[in-house]
């Protein structure tokens, strides 16, 4: 009986596969809102990087019962809060289909955290009120979730590599930006009071951060229309008698464990850069944070521009799964360079006594790992950082990005958006917290290795599941299945 009944089951679920329905063939990107929306992704990632370098100098002088397995929390912290928030933004997205509202509360909510950090100069217990300050923050910015979906639903099939990739050029732009930010108001120094008020290096970027959470507020208000061009409606499944296709759970998790790896080692660079080149290369805080933050920079702008790249040339057409492949690969040449080699020069030199990172640069006497590591040359140093992160990040965090909104296929993304921000949000928390602490105790050999099994694992996913990292499929009913239905 049920060999009978099959064969007609198969004809009356029989579908055509098209590779985009007309429908979505006839609709248009709204560029304007588009350009908002990466705009506000730079935002975000000022937001979250502007203290990665300056965070040390300043939690270490304000509280000396403050070590860096704390500021390995402290940093967590804005992760947390994004943790938190990310599937939070993504489901009143998914259930309003707004974005301009979940939007403007994360940026007030991110404003109160930055001006909690200014104010903490004035305040005891300064490294318990600058976890919450970074954790309000990260309650905030983890509206990105939010604008992840409206970039994944707002843009057509064929704008949707631009508008993503866009997108992650502005929020690594704002990443770049931001510790940039804070070395222009190195100068400052000490600074001056005004009242009870304190305007020093570090408190007048947490005011200027504020400002600017109102003034992105103004702007989404004021002028962000929303427009889900994306998505096929129900009205127009109707119609057009459409059907999306279920997604591929096992490829929407590979997504998010390689954007995962990207934030993870993104984290580790940033928050370790200050404590490294203090012991590699003796620079004392202030010279690291400048130094540092200019190297970001550099490095950033290579990602800016092959992000911008990706969006406008040939390069976008790459087929995205070998895209992710290249970058793995320079990502894994950083950690080849980067492992202090026996051949390299050492050991690493202890702090002169009776001074501290603010005056000279070198090991704590607690750093025993010290004695048994080498340098590596400052010339391979700044060629990795520049060079080899500039072209691997976006070769994995845009095409992963971007592949998982296809994955998913054209329809609401706001919870799944939701889960792969949290995804990227979870993998600073583990970074922050178990590089600080392998750094303290062990140096950053063990760092260097943790990372490298990581990427091959990612390589190898991508490898073994190749075939299923694929767009979901709209299809459109066949007539005769129509017929027998009716």
């Amino acid at each position: 009986m049920t060999g009978a009944i099959r064969p007609i089951e198969e004809q009356i679920i029989h579908t055509t596969e098209m590779p985009a329905a007309r429908i979505l063939k006839e609709k248009q990107t709204d560029w304007k809102s588009m350009w908002i929306c990466i705009f506000l992704q730079f935002i975000v990632g000022v937001q979250i990087s502007v203290y990665y370098m300056s965070m040390w100098p300043y939690l270490s002088g304000l509280d000396k019962t403050a070590d860096v397995d704390f500021l390995g929390w402290v940093v967590a912290a804005c992760s947390i809060g994004c943790t938190i928030s990310n599937p939070i933004y993504g489901y009143w997205n998914q259930k309003t289909m707004s974005v301009k509202w979940p939007v403007i509360t994360g940026f007030l909510i991110a404003g109160v955290g930055q001006v909690w950090y200014g104010l903490l100069s004035v305040s005891s217990n300064v490294k318990w009120y600058m976890l919450v300050a970074r954790l309000l923050t990260g309650l905030g910015v983890g509206n990105i979730a939010a604008l992840r979906v409206y970039a994944a639903t707002a843009s057509t099939s064929k704008d949707r590599m631009r508008a993503i990739s866009f997108g992650t050029g502005g929020f690594v732009l704002g990443i770049s930006f931001g510790p940039v930010t804070s070395a222009v108001f190195t100068p400052l120094g000490d600074g001056f009071r005004i009242g009870f008020l304190v305007f020093n290096m570090y408190t007048v970027v947490a005011y200027l951060m504020a400002l600017i959470c109102l003034l992105v507020c103004a702007v989404i208000y004021f002028f962000f229309e929303e427009s889900y061009v994306g998505i096929v409606t129900k009205e127009e499944k109707e119609q057009d008698e459409l059907v999306v296709s279920k997604f591929d759970g096992p490829a929407a998790i590979i997504c998010i464990y390689l954007f995962m790896i990207v934030n993870i080692i993104a984290t580790n660079v940033e928050v370790m850069s200050t404590p490294l080149t203090t012991v590699l290369y003796e620079w004392k805080d202030s010279d690291s944070i400048l130094y540092n933050g200019i190297t970001l920079a550099l490095s950033c702008v290579i990602s800016v521009l092959l992000n911008v790249a990706q969006g406008t040339t040939r390069i976008g057409k790459i087929d995205k799964r070998n895209q992710m492949l290249i970058g793995i690969f320079v990502f894994l040449l950083y950690q080849l360079f980067m492992y202090p080699w026996a051949f390299y020069s050492g050991p690493l030199n202890f702090l002169p006594d009776g001074l501290d990172t603010t005056e000279a640069g070198g090991c704590y006497k607690e750093y025993l790992w010290c004695s048994e590591t080498t340098r590596v040359p400052l010339s391979v140093y700044l060629f990795c950082f520049i060079v080899f992160f500039g072209v691997a990040f976006p070769f994995v965090e845009t095409p992963s990005a971007a592949l998982y909104s296809e994955v998913l296929g054209p329809r609401k993304q706001g919870t799944m958006q939701g889960f792969f921000s949290l995804g990227g949000s979870i993998a600073p928390v583990i970074a922050a917290i178990s590089s600080t602490s392998m750094f303290k105790h062990t140096g950053y050999r063990y760092v260097i290795l943790l990372q490298t099994v990581i990427l091959l694992a990612g390589a190898a996913f991508i490898l073994i599941f190749y075939k299923r990292l694929v767009p979901c499929k709209v299809v459109k009913k066949s007539g005769d299945a129509e017929s027998r239905q009716n």
